[in-house]
């Protein structure tokens, strides 16, 4: 299974444009789901573009804790059960584009975040 959190990106011409922020993460590691997600969005003239938000357990662990969501109690009560089905070293197949959101990471995520839009809007 995937690391972390990616995204799927989609952005068309600008009066189209959209994203879809959710974990994908399942969906990313599923052989032919991009390629098939692409191609009909590209029938339709939409661009897609998948994100992965790369992160590590700590990082991980901690903003999970601070959210504090329902659905992550099960998750925080079985970390290591819940992380042995993370691969948190390599991008899912397909990705475009890596955002690094570990703690300590050299640039801020504010500041890779205003990068990868600004290339996936050019």
């Amino acid at each position: 299974m995937a690391a972390t959190a990616p995204r799927a990106c989609v952005t068309a011409p600008p009066a189209y444009r959209s994203s879809w922020p959710a974990p994908f993460v399942t969906e990313l590691n599923t052989a032919g789901w991009l390629p098939r997600l692409t191609h009909r969005c590209q029938a339709r003239g939409v661009e897609v573009a998948a994100i992965w938000v790369h992160s590590d357990l700590d990082t991980m662990h901690e903003y999970i804790e601070v959210r504090d969501a329902p659905r992550d109690h099960w998750k925080l009560s079985h970390w290591d059960e819940y992380t042995s089905t993370l691969n948190t070293d390599e991008p899912p197949p397909g990705v475009h584009h890596t955002i690094d959101n570990r703690l300590g990471a050299a640039t801020s995520l504010a500041d890779q975040t205003r990068e990868t839009l600004r290339k996936l809007m050019a």
